[in-house]
């Protein structure tokens, strides 16, 4: 690699560039030299350039108002399009320049206008307001698509930043990007911001108002964003191996314009005026800077990008050609403000005010270029889905509501009907409720993206990961179902089987394995680590979260590794890893929603490995206890509601994740009070209620709103020991056969009591009610029966029974002797 230039020569070029973007300024700095050794007279005032919200023109003759500007002073004051301007103060106006110049230094004033109208004399008064500078109102089309302009790229931008955003505590690139697109972000959001201030109150007044501070402060804002982003785009592109050959460690050289420019502007706006230039005069100084750091940032991508000469990919292809526009754009754009803009911007044409508004959009484009390595990283097509969406809905609902008032005009004539518009607007709400979701599905069809169809293929396999009966076909199809959802060169899951038990191994399944494979010897080497770490590590800095050594790092970077996503338990104990390779597919990276969607994954795999265990010490408790017909008869989890809390925790992981987690915790929560109560037929109420409220937990994600719970415990009786798990049976089997099957939901209420001699435990539901003729016991409610008579023999009863509202089921159990 060829060495950095001499550092008096890399400081020589940043000095260069810095002193060519400050052009404009210095020649005006020496003629004001010039003016100030000859005549030298002090300038106690620069007044602002003055607007009146008219483009006059005399292509045709007279001078006529070929557009006026909604809100402005001239629009106040009357004047319309096509009316002729005659005289100014009753002095006669023979152009359209010449008006335009008497306009510009009457700032403040009051000036008296004389129009023909159709052959008849108007005169009229209009105050001259100020110009609001950077923003060019000289015609409707030019003026609508400044706005519009703006708003696409602000919003983009705004995207951009919230995507990044995560990135940055991660990554200094990341953060680098941040800064760029931020500084970007103001410039084109507070622009915005400013064109919608005209278009709503106008332009500002030139009194000293509390309107006029407020606009001129965003006016600041702006330019601070406008005047950083050139310099962070430029230290941006030459962090390029292109740009530290030329300009070595110099860029905070060529920071220097951007100071000068913004203090100019700082002093301008407030002293009056910095020299002979007030606020509106810095806009050619600025923008012939922009445009030559915009010129230099791109010139160096497009050198970094002509370097590469070997395996030319359409990315980068588009890159060169992106970067070769922008600099084109951006030279083009310098000489024209040398040659057609004088320092009072007022001065420009409709054709050069077209350039400069297409220039201020067109000079964002870097933004991409530059940062295209971070944004792909983040959810930017998800984030750009969900907007598009939101966007739908509201203007469906504007449209909604502007025709739904104008038929109410037209059907009940005589003014307003507030009570017909509420209707309207609850219908609307109503609407609105059931059409959102399938506008949300009917985007994702049509604008659907690969990580979109992994998601729904991660899904599919997560909604079936219950019904896996053994670790090696659960590794298996984890491995098929991640490396097929994401369109991997190989993946490699690893799970734990056996844990706690004397047989205690690892099961690997692999996807596509290549050379060199990731092998279990290969994991024992790195898996202490990983196991200590828990998080998920990636070569790339921008997901990466895992702080490991650097030789870790490093062999599972040669191993093939792009990322590793570790296999945690509720209680944070990892027992399983899935290491991806890169994708197969060229520039295809992963991003922060495919991180999303293995974490889920991967939480959704520790839970089916606790159920698995949980059958397995089961079995084992069976075959090694003498008390196996106790252990046969005792309540086991329901496979449908396992199969249900799954899928419930699937569907809030998009759209709900807090919720999806504190579901997973309680599921988890629910499996560890199992595995401990699995070896007792005895355990305290307390730790049966606590099941109880861990279940009924899941099930209200599950149900939402339609199911309602209530625990009432009295003193006393969380001590007493009950059969372990039924209180559980009797819950499930009210959610399950009175709540579930009642359209709208229902009630569970538990109670528990103790009286002298025994313990009292109600279970009643407001849902279906029992089935006429149908049987009382099913298999649960049967199996703690016949608990309950080999624990107590005569002396527990169970009693089901039909209220009003549901079903309630008592328990009656004797106390322990004292």
């Amino acid at each position: 690699m060829p060495r950095p230039p001499r550092p008096w020569l890399a400081r020589g070029l940043a000095l260069a560039l810095a002193g060519l973007a400050l052009l404009p300024l210095v020649s005006l700095a020496l003629s004001w030299a010039e003016y100030l050794r000859d005549v030298g007279l002090p300038l106690a005032e620069t007044t602002a350039l003055g607007y009146d919200g008219v483009r006059w023109d005399d292509r045709d003759g007279p001078v006529v108002a070929a557009y006026v500007l909604p809100r402005a002073a001239a629009s106040r004051a009357g004047i319309r399009e096509g009316d002729a301007l005659t005289a100014i103060d009753f002095l006669p106006v023979e152009s359209a320049t010449g008006a335009r110049r008497q306009v510009e230094r009457a700032t403040g004033t009051v000036l008296t206008y004389v129009l023909d109208r159709g052959g008849r004399v108007e005169t009229t008064e209009v105050r001259v307001e100020r110009y609001p500078t950077f923003l060019y109102p000289l015609g409707a089309a030019l003026w609508a698509a400044t706005g519009w302009g703006f708003g696409v790229v602000a919003f983009l931008h705004l995207l951009a930043y919230l995507t990044v955003s995560p990135l940055a505590p991660r990554s200094p690139r990341a953060r680098r990007s941040k800064r760029l697109i931020g500084a970007a972000l103001v410039w084109v959001g507070v622009q915005l911001v400013r064109w919608l201030w005209v278009v709503v109150f106008g332009p500002p007044p030139a009194s000293a108002t509390l309107g006029r501070a407020a606009f001129d402060a965003l006016t600041l804002v702006a330019l601070g964003g406008w005047l950083a982003y050139p310099a962070l785009l430029l230290d941006q592109s030459l962090r390029t191996r292109a740009g530290l050959l030329l300009l070595g460690r110099t860029r905070g050289v060529l920071a220097i314009p951007a100071v000068v420019l913004g203090l100019g502007v700082l002093v301008a706006t407030v002293a009056g005026h910095a020299g002979p230039l007030p606020p509106d005069g810095f806009a050619v100084p600025i923008l012939f800077y922009v445009c030559v750091y915009v010129a230099a940032a791109t010139g160096v991508v497009l050198v970094q990008s002509s370097a590469e000469t070997d395996d030319v990919r359409p990315a980068q292809r588009w890159s060169r050609v992106g970067s070769a526009a922008v600099c084109l754009v951006a030279v083009v754009g310098a000489v024209l403000v040398l040659t057609r803009l004088s320092p009072g911007p007022r001065e420009a044409e409709v054709a050069t005010a077209w350039f400069v508004v297409a220039f201020q959009l067109l000079s964002m484009l870097p933004v991409a270029l530059v940062s295209v390595a971070t944004l792909r990283y983040g959810p930017f097509d998800a984030l750009l889905l969900k907007s598009l969406a939101t966007v739908s809905m509201l203007a469906i609902a504007f449209g909604v509501i502007v025709l739904g008032s104008a038929l109410l005009d037209a059907v009940l004539p005589g003014g307003s009907h507030p009570l017909a518009l509420g209707v309207l607007v609850v219908a609307l709400i109503l609407l609105t409720e059931r059409a959102a979701p399938a506008l949300r599905s009917g985007l994702r069809q049509a604008f659907q993206t690969r990580r979109q169809k992994a998601r729904e293929r991660l899904d599919r396999f997560g909604d079936e990961v219950g019904l896996f009966i053994d670790v090696e076909t659960l590794a298996a199809g984890a491995a098929e179902a991640v490396g097929d959802a994401l369109g991997v060169r190989s993946a490699v899951v690893f799970l734990q089987a056996g844990r706690d038990t004397p047989d205690e191994r690892w099961v690997r399944a692999t996807f596509r394995p290549e050379p060199p494979s990731f092998t279990q010897a290969e994991l024992g080497r790195v898996w202490e680590r990983l196991r200590a770490e828990g998080r998920v590590w990636s070569r790339n800095e921008e997901l990466n979260d895992a702080d490991l050594p650097a030789g870790v790092s490093t062999r599972l970077a040669r191993l093939g590794a792009a990322l590793a996503v570790p296999v945690v338990t509720g209680g944070g104990d990892p027992v399983g890893l899935i290491v991806l390779g890169r994708k197969a597919r060229r520039l295809s990276v992963y991003n922060t929603e495919d991180v999303a969607q293995l974490r889920a994954l991967a939480a959704q795999l520790a839970l089916a490995l606790e159920r698995l265990r949980l059958v397995e010490r089961e079995r084992a408790l069976v075959r090694q206890t003498s008390e196996a017909e106790m252990a046969a008869l005792r309540a086991q989890i329901n496979p449908h509601f396992l199969f249900n809390a799954l899928n419930t925790v699937a569907a809030l992981i998009r759209d709900r994740p807090a919720q999806a987690e504190a579901t997973v915790e309680h599921l988890a929560g629910l499996f560890r009070d199992v595995l401990t109560a699995s070896g007792q037929a005895l355990v305290p109420l307390r730790d049966e209620l606590r099941l109880v409220r861990r279940y009924l937990h899941v099930e209200e994600a599950r149900f939402g709103d339609a199911l309602d719970v209530t625990v009432d415990v009295e003193d006393g009786a969380n001590d007493v020991p009950v059969p372990a798990f039924a209180v559980q049976t009797l819950v499930e089997n009210a959610v399950k056969h009175g709540v579930e099957r009642k359209r709208g939901g229902g009630a569970v209420t538990v109670r528990a009591r103790r009286a002298a001699d025994h313990l009292e435990v109600v279970v009643e539901d407001t849902g279906a009610g029992l089935a006429p003729g149908g049987a009382v016991y099913g298999v649960g409610l049967g199996n703690v029966a016949d608990r309950l008579r080999l624990l107590y023999g005569d002396d527990a009863t169970l009693a089901v029974d039909p209220t009003d509202t549901g079903v309630r089921a008592t328990l009656l159990l004797p106390l322990p002797p004292t």
